[in-house]
């Protein structure tokens, strides 16, 4: 098959209708070298296939010079004697007849040839020269297609082969612009629509590919210069790859422009992907519809037909017909509002936008209302809410605001757009959407009031709204060429973001709290097999869908964190500058950033090869265990890939580097008892070190401030200067440093390299920790302890044990709601640990409070509301919970919603606890976004965790269904209601489950969820023994019933 062009013997070249007949026989002369002008002009595929094609051609032109030369033996009775002649020489009356030795002659001829013809196949090596393009080659991939296709031809919907066989699209022709003509009715919910599409050819070709889902084409029409049409001989529908095809009676001109129109209809979608219908309750009670877009990863081809991949970017014209009392929004501002005639609608057409992928693209039409300021730079910014909710917008818009004046200083580009919305919606599956000049978000992700939202919930909406304003440059002005290096938009937008926090809210220590929200998640991911590279190769919508995950986005950004500390925040922002200068209204691969970092540190002379060292952490999973040990002041360390499962499983990936196995360049940072405050480091350059740090050294802590994308495993002696350190002067360390010990000393007890012994004996500092990050990452690792030996007797007593840790600073932090932004995260995570070791105490406040809130109305802090819902619903009636349920329905604070349903998932009834997981099918009860929430917080629940796994295999059908199996939201399930199994007959039954059901996008997902479960296995069977051995030791009587003094 050609290239954008397939040829049969049925097929004439362009400009014929049939084959030359015998009074052309002069012009096949000519014309019959057609078939290899077009091989040679036009197709990049396999030589044998050209053979082939000109072996048809031959029996073509074969067959018509027979058909010719026997009119000519048959004779006419005004043929020449010449002819006379000739037919006497071959054939006794009509009979063609010649020597045998003329037919040998000719049978050997033939046999020579068809030999001939063999060896070119046989020795011939496919591929071939690649075709030149107009401009600039697209960076960062080939523009041939990089698997084999299918054993069988696709079909198309009528019955049709498919001639494209690629779920990548053909680079034949890309677009230049769009324009697009909608009308969606919110009551029908069907969309009439049409788009223009003027494109060039960037080779030769007699086909166009499009990407389109689920839309009727209803016409389609091609012209060329001047609106001279060209003829669409055939047009095709494949929906498993998305793809439309048009068949054309010419060839497409490398270099021309055409102009693609299409009309179709479709209709507002269920879910939330696409061009999709949401829904609001007014301030009268009245359901009010919106329509609006989430188009990433590839469902811009659900909204209109356009050629969906990043790398095929295009200016966009919009115009939107809607009813008078919408309004409508786009990337762009409007350019005017017309009315239509006597219809009683109206339409929008907005200013055309700048060059940008068609996931970028967003409009939205809804009745909001809005909030406006001018930034710094004279960018108008607003924020867009239901009008119930637009009295909570104050704080994104004011947030917003000094967050986008930063990064326009930072990046050094100026935003190229006139205006940047921020819109809330009430259905919307991800966190927010990057949107370029639209940013879409949850309602929780941007409305905050600050009577009744937690500090947690506010860092969440400045968190979101830094991440989804530096996309505005990272993934917007520079886009990555194709998914495979997504972590370009995500991972550094995940970096930005603390950044931008930081500048807006300077006291919220954003650089620790970067260690527990995203370098230690990353580790904990990438320590299983089942995880992936942060650039990895993918293709279709669904692989696409799954690596929207931990790795693309927070091992990315922690890497580009350890990157800063070894190169300097300074020279970081320049190289990040200079990447986006030069790449900018483009398309990028991972090399071109190292390229510009490389740029400006041979301009401060600073010879790093940056390539060469962050390749080892971009194209291999995984991270090193640095092993050290310390003797006589000398310094050993070594490192291998780190994996917590010991199962013999095959590992999906392979290293960087298959002669050295997984190796790194890791960059070995270290402090020492002698100098606490002064850093050194050692580059481990794919290899094992040694060095002197003197004889005198008592202890030594690597990985100074956890900034290195690693774990370090120190031997007995080290292990035990650092634990007898923390005991006696844990402020030495700083607080990052002391969060990351925890951290790697209780991982490692999970994947067995230590005992988990071990890991008690450091904790036991903690009674004297007072800062909120190591008492994170702490509580997260002991209360998953508390999981893992739920079915044993050490149960109860690690539940008592924790309560011994957190007693002295449950008395120090109390029950008011004050203090800093850190001490009131602490307070809540300290408060709800105290309820779930079963302080008396705590329950009783709680249950207090909660009562109060109930019956007479009394106001509960906000950061002390989730610890009283949760425990009044814990510890409460079926009426306790049916007034939650009352609140969630009414409230108009999109937190406070998200509070009641957490909540909720608490209750102990094993009746309400199966109708709320029943409610979750209900889009009228639960939103779509919202099952996610439920699930995960049901499976947290001793009690839940059996009724939301039964659930979800009862009604896999409508769950997958529902949320679609290229959603990342599938796997995010999976993981939910399966990791937290411990046993061997769990394991069994999952893999039993999930043996012959189809899980697209979640199939990785599935993956890590099953090697967690292993991991759960393996952690009984290392460590169940000395743990419980330990506690028995460490706990008296006396210590397990010690309650909280009233006063």
């Amino acid at each position: 098959m050609l290239l954008g062009t397939t040829i049969t013997p049925s097929d004439p070249p362009a400009g014929h209708s049939s084959p030359p007949g015998p009074d052309e026989q002069g012009k096949e002369d000519r014309q019959g070298v057609w078939m290899v002008v077009k091989v040679r002009g036009a197709t990049t595929g396999d030589p044998r296939q050209m053979v082939k094609l000109w072996l048809v051609r031959v029996m073509q032109v074969s067959s018509q010079w027979r058909a010719v030369h026997q009119t000519s033996l048959q004779g006419s009775p005004n043929e020449s004697g010449f002819m006379v002649n000739k037919r006497a020489m071959y054939e006794p009356g009509a009979v063609m007849v010649c020597s045998q030795k003329r037919a040998c002659c000719v049978v050997s001829m033939g046999f020579a040839a068809i030999i001939a013809v063999a060896l070119i196949v046989a020795f011939t090596k496919p591929g071939c020269p690649e075709a030149t393009y107009i401009g600039e080659p697209v960076p960062g991939f080939s523009s041939r297609p990089t698997h084999s296709p299918p054993t069988t031809p696709p079909t198309a919907t009528n019955g049709e082969e498919f001639p494209w066989r690629d779920v990548r699209l053909p680079f034949h022709v890309r677009p230049l612009h769009y324009n697009i003509t909608l009308h969606p009715n919110l009551t029908t919910r069907l969309v009439e629509g049409h788009v223009t599409i003027k494109l060039t050819a960037i080779e030769e070709t007699t086909a166009i590919i499009i990407h389109g889902h689920e839309l009727n084409i209803t016409n389609y029409s091609l012209n060329k210069k001047y609106g001279k049409p060209i003829e669409i001989l055939k047009f095709l529908v494949y929906p498993p790859h998305q793809q439309l095809y048009l068949g054309l009676n010419e060839i497409l001109r490398r270099g021309s422009n055409y102009t693609l129109k299409l009309g179709f209809r479709t209709s507002l979608k269920e879910g939330l992907e696409g061009f999709y219908l949401s829904s609001y309750i007014s301030a009268k009670g009245e359901r009010r519809y919106l329509a609006t877009t989430h188009f990433e990863p590839t469902s811009a081809r659900a909204a209109f037909p356009c050629f969906d991949e990043p790398h095929m970017k295009a200016q966009f014209f919009l115009s939107l017909v809607r009813e008078p009392q919408h309004i409508a929004l786009f990337n762009m501002p409007v350019q005017e509002t017309l009315s239509l005639n006597d219809t009683g609608l109206v339409v929008d057409n907005f200013e055309e936008s700048k060059t940008m992928s068609t996931y970028l693209v967003a409009f939205v039409v809804c009745d909001y209302k809005s909030v406006s300021n001018m930034t710094r730079h004279n960018i108008r910014l607003s924020v867009y809410a239901p009008p119930t909710m637009i009295g909570q917008a104050g704080y994104a818009l004011q947030v917003a605001s000094h967050i986008f004046d930063f990064y326009q200083d930072f990046f050094g580009v100026k935003y190229p757009l006139p205006k940047q919305d921020l819109i809330a919606i009430p259905d919307f599956g991800a966190g927010a959407m990057e949107n370029w000049g639209l940013i879409t978000y949850r309602e929780t992700a941007l409305m905050f009031d600050g009577n009744h939202t937690s500090s947690r919930a506010q860092q969440g909406v400045a968190v979101v709204i830094a991440h989804e304003l530096a996309h505005q440059w990272f993934g917007n002005l520079v886009t990555m060429s194709w998914w495979s290096d997504l972590w370009l938009n995500e991972g550094f937008a995940s970096f930005m973001e603390n950044i931008g926090t930081k500048a807006a809210q300077p006291g919220w220590a954003m650089e620790e709290q970067f260690l527990v929200e995203k370098m230690q998640p990353a580790l904990a991911l990438d320590a299983l097999l089942a995880s992936h590279p942060i650039s990895t190769p993918v293709r279709d919508p669904a692989q696409i869908e799954s690596i929207f995950d931990t790795i693309s986005y927070k091992k990315g950004a922690s890497i580009i964190s350890m990157l800063e500390s070894f190169i300097g925040h300074k020279m970081l922002a320049e190289g990040l500058q200079l990447y986006l200068k030069e790449n900018e209204f483009g398309n990028a691969a991972t090399d071109d950033l190292w390229a510009a970092l490389t740029k400006v540190t041979k301009k401060h002379n600073n010879e790093l090869d940056i390539k060469g060292i962050m390749d080892t952490w971009t194209l291999q999973a995984g991270f090193p265990l640095v092993s050290v040990t310390l003797q006589d002041g000398r310094v050993s360390a070594s490192q291998a890939r780190f994996v917590v499962c010991e199962e013999n499983v095959t590992d999906p990936n392979e290293p960087l580097n298959t002669t050295i196995g997984y190796r790194w360049h890791v960059p070995l940072t270290y402090i020492t008892s002698e100098q606490p405050h002064e850093q050194a480091m050692y580059w481990m350059n794919l290899t094992d070190v040694e060095f002197e740090v003197g004889k005198d050294v008592k202890w030594v802590k690597f990985n100074v401030g956890q900034r290195g994308f690693f774990r370090v495993s120190y031997d007995a002696v080290g292990w035990a200067g650092l634990i007898s350190l923390l005991r006696n002067n844990h402020t030495a360390l700083s607080s990052a440093d002391r969060a990351n010990l925890v951290d790697d000393i209780f991982t490692l007890v999970k994947a067995g390299t230590i005992n988990g012994s071990l890991a008690l004996e450091l904790s036991l500092y903690l009674k004297n920790e007072t800062r909120y990050i190591p008492w994170h990452t702490a509580l997260e690792h002991l209360f998953q302890w508390v999981q893992l030996l739920f079915n044993y007797p050490a149960h109860t007593q690690m539940l008592q044990y924790i309560h011994t840790l957190i007693l002295p600073h449950y008395k120090r932090i109390g029950w008011n709601d004050t203090g800093t932004h850190l001490e009131r995260l602490l307070r809540s995570k300290i408060l709800s640990a105290a309820v779930y070791c079963g302080d008396t105490h705590a329950i009783q406040e709680a249950k207090r409070m909660f009562h109060e809130w109930r019956v007479n109305g009394t106001f509960i802090p906000p950061n002390l509301r989730a610890v009283v819902y949760s425990t009044g619903v814990r510890y409460g009636t079926e009426e306790d919970w049916r007034h939650c349920w009352k609140v969630y329905n009414s409230s108009t604070f999109p937190s406070e919603k998200k509070l009641m349903l957490m909540a909720m998932a608490k209750t102990q009834n094993p009746w309400l606890m199966q109708q709320f997981l029943e409610y979750t099918l209900d889009s009228n009860k639960i939103r779509h976004q919202d099952v996610l929430t439920v699930l995960q917080e049901v499976s947290k629940n001793p009690s839940g965790r059996l009724p939301a796994w039964r659930m979800v295999r009862q009604h896999w059908a409508q769950i997958s269904q529902l949320f679609g199996q290229g959603s990342f939201t599938i796997g995010s399930i999976i993981k939910a209601v399966t990791s937290t199994f411990t046993s061997a007959f769990d394991l069994g039954e999952v893999e039993s489950f999930f043996k012959d059901v189809s899980v697209g996008s979640g199939e990785r997902a599935l993956a890590q969820a099953l090697e967690t479960i292993r991991l759960n296995i393996q952690w009984h069977e290392h460590n169940l023994d000395d743990v419980s051995h330990w506690l028995d030791q460490h706990m008296t009587q006396a210590e397990t019933q010690v309650e909280v003094d009233p006063q």
